[in-house]
């Protein structure tokens, strides 16, 4: 499973009508695999699986495993690939809404399987440039799943998670999210809060062990790729 990051904005937000618009992919940048997604890549994909195909298939996930809403549309522009979705109205879906809703949510995946790539050199490093793949997935996610890792370097860093702390408060203070979803800020909340406990700055802290990675069953392995709100 690979992790890709960007800095891409959250497109629209509509409270009222239970709907989000966000990027889930980047075109003709090079991401931390030397990979680069071409613009067009999932066309095909989307017309034979996603909203208005005769089996619409490509769904809308929290954290790559639990249904949030139902893909309403697939669309591409010069940033990258985006999704509308309508939020359901069971736990998940109401609190997927809320966390947008209060900044919890700022990044985005999404699953898909290569079909066609290419390998260039630019800059004397290799690159794969991939031109097709199957989309099976976008993804709303309430956490930083790689940055959880990678300790504290600066004050910068610090700031950053401080202002996660403040939005998580702020959230267990509304009291409107399941009870599980509450026990899992409280979770992430201790997690940061230890992270912070011994930083110098200027010195990396401890991170913390590497956790076991699951992925989905299907037939072929995916990769994820992970875009953030600025």
């Amino acid at each position: 499973m690979k992790i890709k990051h960007n800095d891409l904005l959250i497109k629209d937000l509509d409270i009222a009508k239970r709907e989000v618009q966000a990027y889930y992919s980047s075109y003709g940048t090079v991401d931390s695999d030397m990979d680069i997604i071409a613009k067009g890549a999932y066309n095909k994909s989307i017309a034979e699986r996603g909203p208005g195909s005769v089996k619409p298939r490509i769904k809308h996930l929290l954290n790559h495993w639990d249904a949030a809403g139902e893909v309403k549309e697939l669309g591409e522009d010069n940033k990258g690939g985006w999704f509308v979705s309508k939020l359901g109205r069971h736990t998940v879906g109401k609190d997927t809404m809320l966390m947008y809703e209060d900044g919890i949510i700022t990044e985005h995946s999404h699953g898909f399987e290569v079909v066609k790539s290419t390998m260039e050199t630019r800059d004397g490093e290799e690159i794969r440039v991939i031109q097709e793949g199957v989309l099976w997935e976008v993804t709303s996610l309430d956490k930083w799943g790689a940055n959880m890792n990678t300790g504290i370097k600066s004050l910068d860093d610090m700031r950053v998670w401080h202002n996660r702390i403040d939005k998580l408060i702020k959230a267990l203070k509304k009291g409107e999210y399941s009870d599980e979803r509450m026990e899992l800020f409280e979770i992430q909340l201790k997690q940061i809060q230890e992270l912070l406990k011994d930083f110098e700055p200027g010195v990396q802290s401890t991170p913390p062990p590497e956790p076991e990675q699951t992925t989905h069953s299907l037939s072929a392995e995916l990769d994820y790729k992970l875009f953030k709100k600025i």
